[in-house]
C-alpha cells in the first residue's frame, strides 16, 4: 500500500504529516504501508519551513532530512490512496492527473476517527505565520494520521 500526502510546497503540512505518519506507522506494525509526499507548486529541494522544524523539535522528532518536491504524474499513479491538506489540493490533482489514485481525501475527513466522514474542512496553510499556528496544525495532522494509521490497520 502506497499513501502520498500532498500540499502546496510540501514544506509545511505534508512535510510534517509524512514524517510523523513514518513513525505512526513503524510503530503500529504496519511496514507494508510506505508514505511519500510532494506538492503542487513544483517545489524542489527544500528543507521544511524554519517553523516546521521547531515543532518537530519540541515533540522530540526530527525533520531535518525532509526536502520539498513537486508532484509527479508517477506519484499519482504508484499510490493507493492520497491524502490532500485541502480542497484546492484535490482540484488541482484532478485537473493535471485525471487517471491515477483512485481514493483522494481530505486529511481532516480523519479527524474525528478511523472512518473517513464527508464535508471534512481544510488545514489551512500555516506558512508565513507565527510558529502558534504550526503548532495547532501539527496538532490537528497528528490526530488524523493517528485515525489515518487505525484505519489502515483495520484495512489489512
Amino acid at each position: 500500500m502506497r499513501v502520498l500526502f500532498v500540499c502546496s510546497g510540501n514544506i509545511c503540512r505534508s512535510a510534517m504529516a509524512v514524517e510523523y505518519a513514518r513513525i505512526r506507522l513503524a510503530s503500529s506494525g504496519l511496514s507494508h504501508v510506505v508514505v511519500d509526499s510532494a506538492g503542487t507548486l513544483g517545489i524542489d529541494g527544500e528543507m521544511a519551513s524554519p517553523e516546521a522544524l521547531q515543532v518537530f523539535r519540541e515533540e522530540g522528532l526530527n525533520l531535518s532530512r525532509h526536502r520539498s518536491r513537486g508532484i509527479a504524474e508517477r506519484d499519482l499513479r504508484v499510490a493507493d490512496l492520497v491524502i490532500v491538506m485541502a480542497l484546492t489540493h484535490l482540484q488541482e490533482i484532478d485537473r493535471r492527473f485525471p487517471a491515477g489514485a483512485r481514493r483522494r481525501l481530505l486529511l481532516r475527513t480523519f479527524e474525528h476517527g478511523p472512518k473517513p466522514e464527508d464535508g471534512a474542512p481544510d488545514l489551512d496553510d500555516p506558512i508565513g505565520m507565527p510558529v502558534e499556528t504550526y503548532r495547532e496544525a501539527f496538532a490537528v495532522i497528528r490526530k488524523c494520521v493517528d485515525h489515518l494509521v487505525l484505519c489502515l490497520k483495520h484495512e489489512r
